[in-house]
């Protein structure tokens, strides 16, 4: 089980093609920003699996790539940053795997409930993630105390919280400074998420055991379902509809976000 969780891309000329890309960018941070864009606006975060068997799902290397690049489906954090990593890698990125806290709308610190992918070019180093269910930066972030900067229209900020980790945050829509998650930059092998992958598929109290959670970045906006609500943001004009019944979620999960629940 370890050893497939290590093992390489079956094909990353199909993966990049699953994100929209013909061909592999240059290993350089203009490279990664594209594929991080590419990412997220191509394969959704969702939790659908979590949610409807309550069992953990794979983090095994070939099972996620037959989900996510065969079968053209999404996930969450430990699939989707597992796989991008490996992608990063592949291609000739120095990246590490990391353990994030979710701590927007809490005023406390919450355990390690997340993972997300730090690059370094040289000396800087550069946090990444296209498996957040909320927000995230559609690009990398240089990690520095103070450092912050505009992504995609979106700002952005890294502050130092204590002698290993680091606060992101972000300006919300209503002017709000908001952290959104801290995250250390020690690299952590694929098999030490096992842990929280399966408290986070298993916890009755885990959001994605109680919650279902679909979301896509769009070129203009975001596409997401909560439970029975589909919300589509489009050049800062939000609409909300009611998913009736199941039919009507599957019609939306297949022509928003390409999820095909038939199988």
């Amino acid at each position: 089980m370890y050893e497939t969780m290590n093992q390489p891309i079956p094909d990353v000329g199909a993966y990049l093609n699953r994100i929209g890309m013909a061909s592999a960018p240059e290993v350089s941070l203009a490279g990664l920003n594209a594929l991080i864009w590419a990412h997220q606006t191509h394969v959704p975060f969702e939790d659908l699996d979590v949610y409807y068997t309550r069992r953990p799902v794979s983090l095994e290397i070939p099972i996620l790539y037959d989900k996510v690049v065969v079968r053209r489906r999404g996930g969450y954090c430990y699939e989707l940053n597992a796989l991008f990593a490996r992608l990063l890698q592949d291609l000739g990125f120095d990246v590490r795997r990391v353990f994030c806290r979710v701590v927007r709308g809490r005023d406390f610190l919450p355990p390690c409930a997340h993972q997300a992918i730090v690059a370094a070019f040289g000396e800087d180093m550069y946090f990444c993630d296209v498996g957040f269910g909320g927000p995230m930066p559609a690009g990398a972030l240089r990690i520095g105390d103070g450092v912050g900067g505009d992504v995609r229209g979106e700002y952005f900020r890294i502050d130092r919280f204590d002698d290993y980790w680091w606060t992101m945050s972000r300006d919300a829509s209503d002017g709000r400074r908001e952290a959104v998650l801290q995250f250390n930059t020690f690299p952590q092998t694929p098999q030490e998420f096992l842990a929280a992958n399966m408290k986070c598929a298993l916890d009755p109290a885990s959001l994605f055991v109680n919650k279902l959670l679909v979301n896509l970045r769009t070129a203009d906006g975001a596409l997401s379902v909560t439970d029975d609500e589909l919300t589509v943001r489009r050049g800062g004009e939000v609409q909300t509809t009611h998913l009736e019944n199941d039919a009507a979620l599957r019609q939306a999960l297949a022509s928003r976000f390409g999820i095909d629940m038939t199988a």
